[in-house]
């Protein structure tokens, strides 16, 4: 009897338990876009600073020679700037501490380089959840009153965290 009374303090105890898991955005594909970006601008800068003919564009669009050069260095300063923001995104990600916080009522998601604010979910909010796996990308699907989010498990330090993570949002989510 007495073990049963603790082990219903210890799972309430644990439901009030704030957890942090560290969640780091893709870096990957910030590093590919990053280094495409400099490539693009390097041969680009090439180009420009040694052209020597027009360019035809689509059979529709005729450039002279000052008019090509004026174009390619245009593109040439759009994979700078291109470059600058990846470089930018690539090294934020890596030097920020995002954490994934799930805390007794709510799940909050780390600010992302594409949305700027942290978004919260309210766990009385959430309709559904399913482990997913498509194209060997592994995610837990979160449909809940405002729409649909997902949480990738590569984003995590381990496997072993995103069960973790898994487990603790269905043993909070009041839902399911």
């Amino acid at each position: 009897m007495q073990q049963a009374g603790q082990r219903e303090i210890s799972a309430q105890e644990n439901q009030n338990e704030v957890i942090e898991y560290r969640y780091r955005p893709s870096l990957l594909l910030s590093a590919a876009f990053l280094a495409a970006s400099l490539a693009g601008a390097y041969f680009l800068f090439l180009d420009a600073s040694t052209n020597t003919r027009g360019i035809v564009i689509q059979r529709a669009i005729h450039l002279d020679v000052e008019a090509a050069t004026w174009f390619l260095w245009g593109l040439c300063a759009f994979c700078v700037v291109m470059a600058l923001i990846f470089g930018t995104l690539l090294f934020k990600s890596l030097l920020m501490g995002q954490k994934l916080i799930l805390n007794h009522d709510v799940l909050r998601f780390p600010a992302s380089p594409l949305r700027s604010q942290t978004t919260e979910i309210p766990l009385a909010g959430i309709e559904a959840m399913e482990v997913r796996t498509e194209n060997k990308d592994t995610f837990l699907a979160i449909w809940h009153a405002n729409g649909y989010d997902v949480v990738y498990q590569d984003r995590f330090p381990g496997k072993a965290a995103f069960e973790s993570f898994v487990s603790a949002m269905y043993d909070r989510a009041p839902a399911l």
